[in-house]
């Protein structure tokens, strides 16, 4: 039998979920609920993974996240793993607690992140458990009714931000979820892929290729080359390729910084790495470069929109 297809690239969202082998239980009281949240802490601290929702329902569970890195396998083996070892711990018992490999579905951000983070905090009302999503311990929904409470790892704000503040939020969450995603969720055989025809057509091609040629095949690598990336972030700011690996002053500095940046970030290029496509000496120039790169996103909205139209550009498919 073929295993699933892998699809990673650095800023993804996923929906993830796994069952307990055999239907058994993977949390049985509140230390084992505990125990999981403090793992999803470490994804966190580790990787900078972002978490928007969870819900643990006894002999399963359900988290949205993403992941800036784009290293879902080494992020999912963090969790599964180390929360079975501590599980096995605490209860005396060996072996496997999941009944196999994760489950993950990747999420259109844009048009399907709210939807699925509802989906999630319902969980528990549609299973019986509770009558509103508010009234369940072990999930997200009622740390997002008390946002200063949120710990560092659970990122509310970009959905409370969206609905303007935690009623609107609750009513969105309240109203129930469409019919469309719940025949999405409850087929067999579902898509890996959650989203628009835009969205979907990124990875279709992709997708169907690697499926028929490598049926085994774990992952679907959808990093961009180093060329797309040169050629796209040169186009933007007018230059050409060949002045991204010189040193140049203005626009062609800031221009080179950006490549640099976005090479490092979206290729899965190592620093050493990064520096040898540019003809520098120390990688640790080009962890400066990065850092300020970084810096300026968060302060100047201009700059921000810049390499994002060229992030878009490079995934863009060309006709």
């Amino acid at each position: 039998m073929s295993r699933p297809l892998r699809i990673e690239y650095p800023m993804a969202t996923y929906h993830v979920m796994n069952r307990g082998s055999s239907r058994q239980e993977i949390f049985s009281g509140r230390r084992d609920y505990e125990t999981f949240l403090k793992t999803l802490a470490e994804i966190h601290d580790l990787w900078g993974v972002e978490v928007f929702a969870y819900c643990l329902m006894g002999n399963h569970y359900h988290v949205c996240l993403r992941t800036p890195e784009g290293n879902l396998s080494r992020v999912m083996r963090h969790l599964n793993g180390l929360y079975t070892q501590r599980f096995n711990r605490a209860h005396h018992r060996d072996g496997p607690l999941f009944r196999g490999r994760y489950t993950a579905i990747v999420v259109d951000a844009d048009e399907y992140l709210a939807a699925v983070v509802r989906y999630i905090h319902l969980n528990p009302v549609e299973g019986g458990l509770v009558q509103e999503p508010q009234s369940y311990q072990w999930s997200s929904h009622a740390a997002y009714l008390r946002p200063h409470k949120v710990p560092k790892w659970l990122k509310v704000a970009d959905l409370l931000e969206q609905f303007l503040g935690v009623k609107g939020f609750h009513q969105f969450v309240l109203s129930g979820n469409e019919k469309a995603l719940k025949e999405f969720y409850s087929q067999s055989r579902r898509s890996p892929l959650l989203g628009g025809e835009r969205f979907r057509e990124r990875f279709r091609g992709r997708l169907g290729k690697l499926s028929r040629e490598h049926p085994r095949h774990e992952k679907v690598g959808v990093r961009p080359s180093v060329d797309r990336v040169m050629s796209e972030t040169a186009e933007v700011y007018g230059t050409d390729v060949g002045a991204l690996v010189k040193c140049g002053r203005g626009k062609e500095r800031e221009a080179r910084k950006v490549a640099m940046y976005l090479v490092n970030r979206l290729c899965g290029l190592t620093l050493q790495q990064t520096a040898e496509q540019f003809g520098i000496g120390s990688y640790g120039a080009v962890g400066w470069a990065c850092h300020g790169v970084r810096s300026k996103l968060e302060s100047d909205n201009r700059f921000r929109k810049e390499v994002e139209r060229i992030e878009a550009k490079v995934y863009q498919q060309k006709t």
